[in-house]
């Protein structure tokens, strides 16, 4: 997302530069950035050296807005540190306000997570501790943003759904909200250049694990697979060792299932018919859009504030009942029994998921800059 904007922002005359801080997921790595790229010196987040670099660099390349990409997390702590009240700062909320608290049942507690009996046991400690995990979670997303939103000027969200979530968290502040959704990933001559025929193939993108919960698709898939031989599942991601070797288990007597590992997802896009998600939770997923882009009809939970943003029920895609599998189940054999509804679908795909193109969703961050640019 960040990378399309860039390109779509210096487009227009922009000049964007990447400011790293470098933890887990931050992880360098060879990449065409479009922007010059610099990490932060500590691997200490809020030290005095990186609060230093911080400020200096903001002032060498005379920085007139931060956008906080963490603006659910802890380093925001950092980002909005600027030195100089007349650097504005947008922080960008990626997931729900709430992130995984009102499903950690579902997500983090309940799923086992391997085969092994010691993450049995494991998981009966996980529910006997639950009441305390889910307190101190809660807690922290409230000190979280008692912390950031009094001194971040704008909480940019992927929807105005989301607003009421945050209000639920720390009231006060919807003076500051904003939102704006994900541009689409993919540019018209990248979808005309990979077009291919579409095959009777389900798709799953994702990194395996909470909160994705990829492997209630291969479970229901065991069940499934083998009623429609003629079309197979594939699964397009990874996981940590443990949890791969877990899908492979499930998996281990459904022959039309496909584990394709970590690739581009496009020409898996381009050749599928129908695209699961099966997540707890998630901000605004990129990989529905995407397929969307590439005419595969999404089926997903109803489990998060944007998704009715994206999916027109029915129209475009289907939506299910938070986590109602027999449902979920029952929704997937309509679209593979119905080979003309689900063309029908696809097309409105294509159509419909046009509104986020990457030239609308900028014009709405170029809007957010002027209004910056005039406040006080």
């Amino acid at each position: 997302m960040t990378h399309t904007l860039t390109l779509e922002l210096q487009r227009r005359g922009y000049q964007v530069y990447y400011l790293i801080y470098e933890c887990s997921i931050t992880v360098k790595h060879v990449y065409d950035y479009p922007a010059p790229l610099t990490y932060l010196p500590s691997k200490d987040c809020t030290s005095k050296e990186n609060i230093r670099f911080y400020h200096q660099y903001l002032q060498d390349h005379k920085i007139d807005v931060v956008i906080n990409q963490s603006g659910n997390f802890s380093d925001s702590e950092l980002w909005l540190n600027t030195g100089d009240p007349s650097i504005k700062v947008i922080s960008v909320l990626h997931s729900s306000p709430w992130v995984a608290y009102k499903h950690l049942w579902s997500s983090d507690v309940l799923p086992l997570r391997s085969e092994l009996f010691i993450e049995k046991l494991k998981r009966i400690a996980r529910i006997m501790l639950y009441p305390r995990i889910k307190r101190t979670f809660k807690k922290q997303r409230i000190h979280h943003f008692q912390k950031t939103l009094p001194i971040t000027d704008i909480a940019c969200m992927l929807s105005p759904n989301y607003y009421d979530e945050l209000d639920e968290i720390c009231p006060g502040y919807r003076h500051k909200y904003r939102a704006i959704a994900n541009p689409n990933s993919f540019t018209e001559e990248e979808l005309c250049r990979t077009a291919q025929e579409k095959k009777k193939v389900i798709l799953f993108v994702g990194l395996f694990g909470p909160p994705k919960r990829e492997d209630r698709l291969v479970k229901l898939w065991t069940k499934l697979g083998p009623l429609y031989p003629d079309w197979t599942l594939i699964m397009v991601g990874k996981g940590s060792p443990k949890r791969e070797a877990y899908l492979h288990y499930l998996a281990r007597k459904i022959p039309n299932i496909q584990f394709a590992g970590f690739q581009s997802p496009l020409p898996y896009f381009q050749q599928a018919r129908i695209f699961c998600v099966t997540s707890n939770y998630e901000g605004w997923p990129m990989v529905l859009t995407e397929a969307m882009q590439c005419g595969t009809v999404p089926i997903a939970f109803n489990s998060f504030a944007a998704v009715t943003d994206i999916i027109h029920d029915g129209i475009d895609g289907t939506l299910v009942k938070p986590f109602d599998m027999k449902r979920y189940e029952c929704q997937l054999r309509t679209l593979m029994e119905n080979p003309e509804k689900l063309q029908a679908m696809s097309n409105q795909c294509r159509e419909n998921v046009k509104r986020f193109s990457v030239e609308r969703i900028t014009d709405q961050w170029e809007a957010l800059f002027r209004e910056l640019a005039t406040s006080n």
